[in-house]
């Protein structure tokens, strides 16, 4: 009987176990609400800012450096020195773990077509360690 309760036991630990998965895929049981800030997600666009070079709405915010996630809700945000920072929710996502400058004119806010959060939420777009995508949540 004990080894039963055992055998329960690690089927439970595997197959009850949340995995991470990035926050821009569809999951299974996810509600209407999730599955259109997934859509979005994965339609958002980058807006050129202030780069020179790169075109207006032409590539993806997310999986910008390959198949990983690179998309965040935003955890916090504060001013520094008059500059915008975030600190996406990035758990799971050690890499990701540190406040980023809002910088180049990307704020959604900015542009001439700005698109606003899908739920409300402000989310991030991280390429290397510099902020591609930002679009700031309900009130910010």
């Amino acid at each position: 009987m004990r080894r039963f309760f055992g055998f329960l036991f690690v089927l439970c630990v595997f197959s009850c176990t949340p995995t991470l998965a990035p926050a821009h895929e569809h999951q299974g049981g996810e509600t209407a609400e999730q599955a259109q800030t997934v859509e979005w997600l994965q339609k958002w666009k980058r807006p050129a800012g202030d780069f020179a070079g790169i075109p207006h709405r032409k590539d993806s915010c997310c999986y910008a450096t390959g198949e990983k996630q690179d998309c965040f809700v935003v955890k916090q945000v504060r001013q520094v020195d008059g500059k915008l920072e975030v600190f996406p929710e990035s758990e799971g996502h050690a890499e990701y773990d540190r406040w980023y400058p809002i910088e180049h004119g990307i704020a959604e806010d900015l542009q001439e077509d700005p698109r606003d959060s899908p739920d409300g939420r402000a989310y991030v777009c991280i390429q290397g360690q510099m902020v591609i995508c930002y679009v700031g949540g309900a009130g910010g």
